[in-house]
């Protein structure tokens, strides 16, 4: 072999080399890049099995579906079992729903749940664990001028998140406070109100719940309110209007309010919560293909 060929010879594996490590940074790049969205939905069908449910929705082509509190006080080992071979992410489960219960041996009964509850989430795989402080009125009293009612349950909300910390890090599961609408809370109805809490508690795997259904009452302006606290919003769900109806009913235009989550980099659920106009079927149809093409638009 001549120097010529010697250095034509080095010349190709230089350059074969640093294609190759060009090629390996693109698949670690390609590999590292976030996930689109998914498309769920909350548990349909009131008279089917979970096995039909999620049978149903991975059908019309959703990615996961999300588990309420009919389904958890089953073993986690007969949830598998049910969704086993269907290829359907669960997307989140629910937690306790009972951090400010008056009673001081139900609440600590409640972050007990809380914490089975993550582990419960991990073993399925979900990303959520989704908790409404309360429902309904408050009832603490008023001990004013040292503290309010309210004052008071938002004392107690950010001692046990904090208490519960460890637990929802440990997990890698997001825990999410889920503002509800005066009709359903007294308590926690804004986006801002559950944003306060995050702050304080300081965990950075709380999140936010960011309900279309409750935002349409609650929220002046959709879009401003995610333009401002949209980098808390860790999971969605969405129904059109009072009635609470599929996506695209309406229809009402989610386009303002996804543009501001992707802004924030959102990259997490799209579940749909609604009832249904028709039968199950042809609504989840219609809400996915409208939701689809508006988060595409937004």
């Amino acid at each position: 072999m001549n120097q010529g060929d010697n250095q034509m010879t080095r010349r190709n594996l230089i350059l074969g080399c640093g294609a190759a490590v060009a090629a390996s940074a693109l698949t670690r790049s390609a590999s590292a890049a976030p996930r689109g969205v998914r498309f769920g939905v909350r548990t349909p069908l009131p008279n089917e099995g979970l096995r039909e449910r999620a049978q149903l929705v991975k059908r019309l082509g959703y990615d996961g579906i999300e588990l309420g509190p009919e389904w958890l006080k089953q073993p986690v080992e007969e949830i598998q079992k049910q969704i086993d071979g269907i290829d359907i992410a669960v997307s989140a489960i629910v937690g306790s729903i009972g951090l400010l219960n008056m009673d001081l041996e139900k609440r600590a009964e409640a972050i007990e749940m809380d914490r089975r509850r993550l582990e419960m989430a991990k073993a399925l795989k979900a990303d959520c664990l989704i908790e409404v402080p309360t429902f309904g009125a408050n009832r603490y009293p008023d001990l004013s001028p040292l503290m309010n009612a309210r004052e008071i349950e938002k004392k107690l909300l950010i001692a046990e998140l904090k208490e519960l910390a460890g637990d929802i890090e440990k997990s890698g599961i997001v825990l999410l406070l889920e503002p509800c609408n005066h009709k359903e809370t007294h308590f926690m109805y804004q986006q801002a109100q559950a944003a306060r809490v995050i702050e304080q508690v300081g965990c950075p795997a709380i999140g936010i719940l960011s309900d279309f259904y409750h935002m349409q009452i609650e929220e002046p302006n959709i879009a401003a309110t995610l333009a401002q606290y949209g980098r808390y919003t860790r999971y969605v769900h969405l129904a059109d209007g009072e009635k609470r109806l599929e996506p695209g009913s309406l229809p009402f235009d989610y386009r303002p309010g996804f543009h501001e989550l992707k802004k924030w980099g959102y990259a997490g659920w799209l579940t749909m919560e609604s009832k249904f106009t028709d039968s199950p079927e042809a609504a989840l149809t219609r809400a996915l293909a409208y939701i689809k093409k508006q988060w595409a638009e937004a």
